[in-house]
């Protein structure tokens, strides 16, 4: 469903930083699905009052042939990840005709693709790019030197997502339909273009997803419910996804240090929503509870009979049977850096059960 809501005069009563909000006054605009009374977000606190709860979610980076080798920069993105990288060429990337996939291993001995390096061609005149996917930037520990030092390769950022997750529903899709129906997201007297995916006619059972903007303009945001992506239809965890890209524009180097004042930045519409969640949030540990509890609710409904008659069949001990069957390693769809969560297993299984 692809609803533009450029159409139709509007005038804005108040500024975006008055004391009274986003009100937008409209002839003849269509109107964007259905949604609950929405609590509008204010701007009067200034951004570096805010704590920082923004996190980086995709880097893409490119620079000239480093001062050090192949192998060097493999060492040192290890020393800044949560493990030692290795590299496999696999074709080429974006018009660099060498790709070389990175691949991270974790402490328990599993392997995760977390981005590549790329390199050749001639139209690329000896440049190099970093990709970093989600679970890349997922397993960086230090962000700080890894911007250090991409400034001393005197590097170009390309594309940057960032994430902020209301795992609470404090900020939801309805919020940001809300909110662009106001025109908080009108800048230079233009809204941006709006676009809504997912079951907006089945209650939200199966998530929704709204995009504001375009990438290939250089700035959209992503909001969807991340929690109903996870598969956990009763959760109300809500993700708002700015992704930035270097056309018509530079992206500093700072946003790898400091997201949340860029994220806010991005759009009049953000700028009140990092101060609604002035706190830590562990999105990690609750991805991984919702991730593990619904493979674990789907391996029981598969073949939770077949481990009965298992056990029934040969006596042989739990133990030896769970020992058998496991294979060492994160399942795709959980986040690697979940593996560090500090799961419980009372917590998983009232997951687990949720789904019954």
């Amino acid at each position: 469903m692809n609803i533009n809501g450029q159409s139709g005069a509007g005038m804005i009563d108040s500024p975006p930083w008055g004391g009274g909000g986003w009100r937008l006054r409209r002839e003849g605009a269509s109107r964007l699905p259905s949604t609950r009374p929405v609590t509008r977000v204010e701007s009067s606190t200034p951004v570096a009052q805010t704590k920082r709860v923004a996190k980086l979610d995709w880097m893409n980076v490119t620079f000239d042939h480093p001062p050090m080798s192949f192998h060097g920069l493999l060492q040192f993105l290890g020393d800044v990840m949560a493990g030692p990288l290795s590299t496999k060429l696999d074709g080429g990337l974006f018009g660099f005709t060498e790709r070389h996939r990175l691949t991270l291993t974790v402490p328990d001995g599993s392997r995760i693709e977390v981005g590549a390096i790329a390199m050749g061609g001639e139209s690329q005149k000896g440049r190099w790019l970093l990709q970093l996917t989600g679970k890349g930037c997922a397993l960086v520990t230090d962000w700080p030197s890894l911007q250090a030092l991409l400034e001393g390769f005197n590097a170009t950022l390309s594309r940057v997502d960032l994430a902020v997750d209301f795992l609470d529903g404090e900020y939801t899709v309805d919020d940001a339909v809300g909110l662009y129906e106001d025109g908080a997201f009108i800048n230079r007297g233009r809204n941006p273009e709006f676009d809504a995916q997912g079951a907006w006619n089945q209650g939200g059972k199966k998530g929704r997803t709204v995009y504001i903007g375009k990438l290939k303009n250089g700035k959209s945001l992503c909001v969807y419910e991340k929690g109903k992506q996870l598969n956990d239809l009763d959760s109300n965890w809500n993700r708002f996804e700015v992704r930035l890209g270097n056309r018509d524009r530079v992206i500093p180097l700072d946003v790898l240090t400091n997201p949340d004042q860029y994220f806010v930045g991005a759009y009049p519409a953000l700028a009140g929503l990092l101060e609604a969640a002035a706190e830590e949030i562990p999105t990690v540990h609750t991805e991984a509870k919702t991730s593990v509890a619904h493979l674990l609710h789907h391996m029981r409904r598969c073949y939770g009979k077949a481990i009965h008659q298992t056990l029934s069949l040969t006596e042989c001990s739990t133990a030896d049977l769970v020992e058998e069957m496991r294979v060492i390693g994160i399942p795709k769809r959980v986040d690697p850096a979940s593996a560090f969560a500090g799961l419980a297993w009372p917590e998983l299984q009232a997951q687990i059960r949720s789904y019954a």
